[in-house]
């Protein structure tokens, strides 16, 4: 018999989490939704000649209002190597007035390099340029674009004409706030997992000894509070495979209510020293002091044991419970004893026969023998 129940379950899942992960799940669809929301109205080349009093009309934009998303005009100048170009994205309202506008001083350099006997080649760029629009009114705007000034780096005009590829999409999300939102909630809520998995709640028993049998005693338990054990064995390179730590939950009168071994994995913490970790979760049905006590085994490499129970414990997932009773395991077998006992009393009583024997068959047959 068993005064003890283990079950799985979700009951003491720390209530942040659910939240943290809602907040994870909606940034990644809102992330994962942006890539598909913007329109692109155009997306062509234009060349454009260097003059900072004229410009090169690109083509019409319809804007219209959103709760979500912006235009977002992107340009890039196709100039050689060792050129710097300035040039100017511009917004035309209908009666060619400059509604908004960017400018950009934009280069291409490379050149040739040499160190210690050594040498190569380097280049380095940055032509692209942007600009993001949200509008107020629905309206249509003519994007254009202007060169102010196009040289080479050691400062030679340049009088041909620049090409510039532009592109304008409308309901374009700016991903870099959700793509940081995503990492932050992601590392938190990795995070604040792994600390409710060390442990969380009240520390009511602490025992650290460089030895393979540890224990201690705690006022902890209610039908209401999980009870978190965390083991944690730090031994040699000499630790085998597997480690068996054997568990006793004790009651106020020292009587055994539990019983457990467990298996264990080491792992490699350093030079020399392997990590053994154990997370298992009770139910104390009636708070009073318990005792919890360990012995690993085999216990050659064992160089220090350390046993922590939390009472009011959270967790972070789904985990095994074992519900304990207090009822002492002695009680129960002394009981099971008189059960098996009351029922082998009420059963008839059957007389055993004794076989008869050889010898005797032949005394009452003397005249029967062998040839």
């Amino acid at each position: 018999m068993s005064a003890t129940k283990t079950y799985s379950t979700r009951k003491f899942i720390e209530p942040a989490i659910f939240l943290r992960w809602f907040t994870f799940g909606l940034i990644s669809m809102a992330l994962l939704a942006s890539w598909f929301m913007g329109q692109t109205q155009i997306r062509k080349t234009v060349s454009v000649e260097p003059d900072a009093e004229e410009y090169e009309e690109v083509g019409p934009l319809t804007l219209k209002p959103s709760a979500i998303g912006a235009m977002r005009i992107k340009a890039e100048a196709k100039i050689p190597s060792n050129h710097w170009v300035t040039y100017e994205l511009i917004l035309l309202d209908s009666q060619g007035n400059i509604v908004t506008s960017a400018m950009k001083e934009a280069w291409s350099e490379s050149g040739t390099w040499s160190e210690g006997g050594e040498s190569g080649t380097w280049s380095e760029k940055d032509l692209d340029a942007g600009l993001d629009v949200k509008a107020q009114t629905s309206e249509t705007l003519t994007l254009a674009v202007s060169v102010l000034d196009y040289t080479t780096t050691s400062g030679q005009e340049i009088e041909t004409p620049v090409p510039i590829e532009v592109e304008a999409s409308t309901g374009v999300v700016y991903r870099t706030p959700l793509l940081w939102g995503w990492i932050v909630t992601a590392v938190l809520t990795w995070i604040s997992g792994s600390l409710i998995q060390s442990g969380c709640g009240r520390k009511a028993i602490f025992k650290t000894i460089p030895d393979s049998d540890v224990g201690a005693r705690g006022t902890l338990g209610g039908s209401l509070s999980l009870v978190h054990l965390r083991l944690e064995i730090i031994s040699d390179e000499t630790t085998p495979l597997t480690l068996s730590p054997k568990l006793w939950v004790r009651n106020a009168d020292g009587e055994d209510l539990y019983r457990h071994t467990y298996t264990v994995m080491p792992r490699i913490a350093g030079e020399d020293v392997k990590k053994s970790e154990l997370n298992a979760y009770f139910r104390l049905l009636k708070k009073g002091s318990y005792g919890f006590y360990v012995e690993v085994m085999p216990d050659a490499s064992v160089d220090r044991t350390t046993i922590t129970v939390f009472d009011g414990a959270k967790t972070s997932g789904r985990v095994e419970v074992t519900d304990i009773d207090n009822v002492a395991i002695a009680v129960l077998d002394d009981f099971d004893d008189d059960l098996k006992s009351s029922r082998t009393d009420g059963l008839p009583q059957i007389p055993l026969q004794t076989p008869p024997n050889d010898d005797d068959d032949l005394n009452e047959n003397p005249g029967v023998g062998f040839s």
